[in-house]
């Protein structure tokens, strides 16, 4: 009986707080407030990733240095499978002839190759881990940079929403022309970067 009548209470509090000094224009028939609109405009408009991560210098610094990194890689694990290669090439020769002095030594011979082999695969494994964590941190900052940028750049709220396009991820349907603001925000961000910014 108590929790009824003071939850009776609380809602009457509730609606008196609701209607003191209330605009009648604001409520509904039903009671409920009207929505009102959060933006001064309802203009969509997007960006082309594609065009982004072509034109814009830090993405194209980026992916170089990337590239870069990602090819050092690839040389690294190729010197190491031609060595494996050449290893493996020997030891199957000296066995054919005979040249291991005991069977100990043969086994050890391929055991050496074994771990040789591991350590390739190892590294393979570090490699591909390094590159990954190396582009989840390049378009995180990328992300960051557009984001700071177009929060600026739409403080006159000119657009109610700006959103990416790409020509893997469609997520726009239809744009109305005009809409595509990719080479003002390029611009913009080209002349905002520093090349002292790279790390």
């Amino acid at each position: 009986m108590k929790k009824t009548m003071l939850a009776m209470a609380m809602a009457s509090m509730v609606l008196a707080g609701c209607n003191k000094g209330g605009d009648a224009a604001k409520v509904k028939d039903n009671g409920l407030p009207k929505a009102e609109a959060k933006t001064k405009s309802t203009a969509i408009a997007y960006i082309e990733i594609d065009s982004l991560a072509t034109q814009y210098q830090y993405c194209v610094e980026q992916q170089k240095i990337l590239k870069q990194k990602s090819d050092g890689f690839e040389a690294q694990l190729k010197k190491e499978a031609q060595a494996l290669q050449s290893g493996a090439a020997a030891f199957q020769k000296k066995l054919q002839d005979g040249q291991f002095s005991s069977e100990q030594e043969a086994r050890n011979a391929q055991a050496a190759l074994e771990r040789q082999q591991q350590t390739a695969q190892q590294h393979e494994a570090q490699y591909s881990e390094q590159i990954a964590q190396a582009t989840a941190d390049y378009q995180k900052e990328l992300l960051k940079r557009l984001q700071e940028f177009l929060k600026e750049y739409n403080k006159d709220g000119r657009y109610a929403m700006i959103i990416s396009n790409s020509a893997t991820t469609m997520s726009v349907l239809h744009a109305a022309e005009g809409l595509d603001i990719t080479a003002e925000v390029i611009a913009g961000l080209n002349k905002e970067y520093k090349p002292e910014e790279k790390k």
